[in-house]
């Protein structure tokens, strides 16, 4: 039976500049019991249409025209008391910031049974029953009911909220974004709830978010969106196998797969078109590379194309050849080179030969020696022994509690140990993974890198000098050499400053007076990092740029004074597939043409397994496996390093992700184990994981990791079969 059932719904915007078309001519049918994947890049039109469904739009947005029916009923002729009945009843929704949608001042509980109460008209007693089953439904301890949202973890946040989603029993569940803010083992763990309740409760769902893989794992058909319209219907299977539209093809190429890692991820160019004056063809001929003369000119629509298959593409019929030739990253690259505009062919950065060309010499304030040019700065010619930076038995210990507040609360001051005798050392021109759930240590790690924070206990060496004895003199050299990229771009720009003052911000800052050399570095480097024509975007403000462009502009600040390392924090975590792939390839590319050292900071290995020479993985502030990245990925030998890969969802509904067999919730950090940190989750914990600390073995590959049951792994899948214990 259908049970939702939209057709030719359009919805505008009317904004200062114009009205965007938004959602243009949309057809849609929803069966009971199916779970649809919702598809497409930010700004397509996917939570637009959401909100129509639920009529819920802003004040500046309308229906112009359509129909949206749910089980036979208008929902547009509705009276608003009717539509408010529906919801929660009958269509509920999880939206996109979950964890920002719990009263922060309420029990969770109480706001579970408020809902009840309310919209459901439960008893006092009934609801807290109700509020109890649906605790045990999700997997969340019913004594948290009367905890407030600060004490959930993010996993327990969403699965609370799905507890609210399905408090009612509805019919159709709208969830957006579910779990794109979340570390791999909290998705696992939320994907797991989905697909139980999906078949528990035959529940019919529409997933809409922008990871494919998700898709994969959670739903048996997909509708692609782009903008504003639908350009392909399909079942899950055949649409990861054979894509019917070049932009499917795209969005599966420019995904990490760890099943399947690819040489260089597909970039699609471009952004999509301003749908304040959509085009008259194609609308998405302009970032196709298999578009011809008449896609400019003819609208396609929604056709046949096989067994419950539709596409919107004059090329349709030739996609089993095309899709050949989709293998190419470079064809993708070439449909900006096709409509007119030749990027120059990589090299390196003008004056970066030595320290003598003009621009270099610009600064008046020349940092001492020790922080200035020591080794070789030139791409290309890295030794494999040129140590650049090592870590030997760092910690970081940070304080809480405690004080005339702590007093008065009765709260004794703790220690939390952040980082825990880490050591490494990294070479010029390497790049290093660092991976865990979110508590690990990892971005404490990064901020003891670039003298963010200082260490606690250990040593900091950097090109030969300690950092713990710089003063303020060389630690403006110091900062001239390391970089910082932040991990949300909307933040990390002055929302005041237009991008040229952003970007020469450093430049000042280092001694920089002559403004047309300040300039020139800009321009250059907006262009290094794929912002072309760069003099356009000068006078920009951040507001005014996509989230892809702004991460470019984060990055192109990172890299204006041509450092030696950078640190990089989950530089592509909010970004769209596609964007991602293009800011990935334009780190990857650079760091190898200018000799740059990366750490780059992530929960997700298939990012890191694409970037990065090697993969550490960090467990409550130790590392406790690092090596190769191909030897991390297929052959781990931590119980945790099992877990981490088996949680990455897979783009291919195929291969389904086993069940993990670890514990939820990373424990808090304060208090130090006699014998291995991970014990208390471990599936394979013996009696001394729990009293005696865990060996450091390193194999004949640089292969290293500090479990007791090392080496009894080698030979084991890539992803944990087992069921759990």
């Amino acid at each position: 039976m259908t049970i939702l059932s939209i057709r030719d719904l359009k919805v505008n915007y009317a904004t200062q500049d114009g009205t965007v078309q938004a959602v243009d001519g949309v057809d849609l049918d929803l069966e009971e019991g199916q779970r649809l994947g919702l598809i497409g890049e930010s700004g397509c039109g996917k939570t637009t249409l959401l909100k129509a469904i639920v009529q819920v739009l802003p004040r500046n947005g309308h229906i112009v025209s359509g129909e949206i029916k749910f089980k036979g009923m208008d929902l547009l002729k509705l009276p608003p008391a009717e539509m408010r009945q529906l919801r929660w009843r009958e269509i509920a929704t999880i939206p996109q910031a979950s964890m920002d949608s719990l009263n922060p001042v309420q029990r969770v509980g109480s706001q579970l049974m408020k809902l009840l109460r309310v919209r459901g008209g439960y008893n006092k007693k009934a609801a807290r029953k109700r509020a109890v089953d649906l605790f045990d439904l999700v997997g969340l301890d019913t004594e948290r009911l009367m905890h407030y949202p600060h004490e959930f973890s993010g996993g327990m946040k969403q699965r609370a909220v799905i507890a609210m989603a399905l408090a009612l029993e509805p019919s159709l569940l709208i969830a957006d974004e579910p779990v794109t803010a979340l570390d791999v083992i909290v998705q696992h763990q939320i994907l797991s709830v989905l697909r139980e309740l999906e078949r528990e409760l035959n529940l019919t769902v529409m997933l809409i978010t922008h990871d494919i893989s998700v898709v994969a794992q959670v739903c048996d058909s997909v509708s692609v969106m782009y903008a504003g319209r639908i350009v392909e219907e399909a079942r899950s299977e055949p649409f990861f196998a054979s894509p019917a539209h070049p932009y499917s093809l795209g969005l599966q190429q420019a995904f990490p797969n760890l099943a399947r890692p690819r040489d260089v991820l597909v970039s699609i160019e471009g952004y999509p078109p301003d749908l304040r004056e959509p085009p008259s063809g194609c609308r998405f001929a302009e970032r196709c590379p298999f578009a011809r003369e008449d896609c400019h000119e003819v609208d396609p629509q929604l056709e046949n194309v096989g067994a419950g298959r539709r596409a919107a593409c004059l090329r349709s019929g030739e996609m089993d050849a095309l899709r050949t030739r989709a293998e190419d990253p470079t064809l993708w690259q070439n449909v900006e080179v096709a409509q007119g505009y030749m990027p120059p062919s990589p090299g390196p950065f003008p004056h970066e030969e030595g320290r003598g060309g003009s621009v270099e010499s610009s600064p008046t304030t020349i940092p001492p020696p020790s922080f200035w040019g020591r080794g070789s700065r030139g791409g290309g010619n890295v030794e494999n022994d040129d140590i650049l930076l090592e870590m030997n038995d760092v910690s970081k210990r940070f304080k809480i509690g405690g004080g005339l507040a702590g007093l008065l609360r009765g709260d004794t001051e703790q220690t939390v140990y952040a980082v825990n005798n880490i050591s490494f050392s990294l070479r010029r021109g390497e790049s290093l993974g660092l991976a865990g759930e979110s508590g690990c240590g990892k971005s404490t790690t990064g901020k003891l890198l670039v003298k963010l924070i200082d260490a606690s206990d250990g040593q900091i060496v950097f090109d030969g000098d300690d950092l713990s004895g710089v003063d303020d003199r060389e630690l403006l050299g110091f900062r001239s050499r390391v970089q910082l990229m932040f991990q949300n771009p909307f933040e990390a720009l002055n929302p005041r400053f237009t991008l040229y003052r952003s970007l020469t911000e450093p430049l000042i800052i280092h001694g920089w007076k002559d403004e047309n050399e300040r300039t020139q570095r800009v321009v250059e480097t907006l262009d290094r990092v794929n912002l072309r024509p760069a003099e356009v975007f000068l006078d920009k403000y951040p507001h005014q740029l996509s989230g892809g462009q702004l991460q470019r502009v984060v990055l192109a600040r990172a890299l204006v004074l041509h450092p030696d390392f950078l640190v990089a924090d989950e530089p592509v975590s909010m970004l769209d597939v596609s964007v991602r792939a293009g800011i990935l390839n334009t780190t990857r590319r650079l760091a190898r043409e200018l000799g740059l050292a990366t750490v780059y900071i992530s929960h997700d290995l298939s990012l890191l397994q694409y970037t990065c020479d090697r993969i550490a993985i960090m467990y409550l502030g130790e590392i406790v496996e690092i090596g190769p990245s191909s030897e991390v990925i297929n052959n781990p030998q931590h119980p945790y390093t099992q877990a981490l890969i088996a949680a990455v969802p897979v783009p291919d509904p195929t291969i389904e992700n086993p069940p993990l067999r670890i514990r939820e919730g990373v424990p808090r950090p304060t208090e130090k184990f006699a014998g291995c940190p991970f014990a208390q989750r471990c599936p394979e914990a013996m009696q001394a994981c729990l009293t005696i600390r865990p060996p450091v073995i390193v194999d004949e590959r640089g292969h290293q990791a500090q479990c007791h049951l090392y080496g009894e792994h080698r030979d084991s899948p890539r992803l944990i079969q087992a069921s759990p214990s």
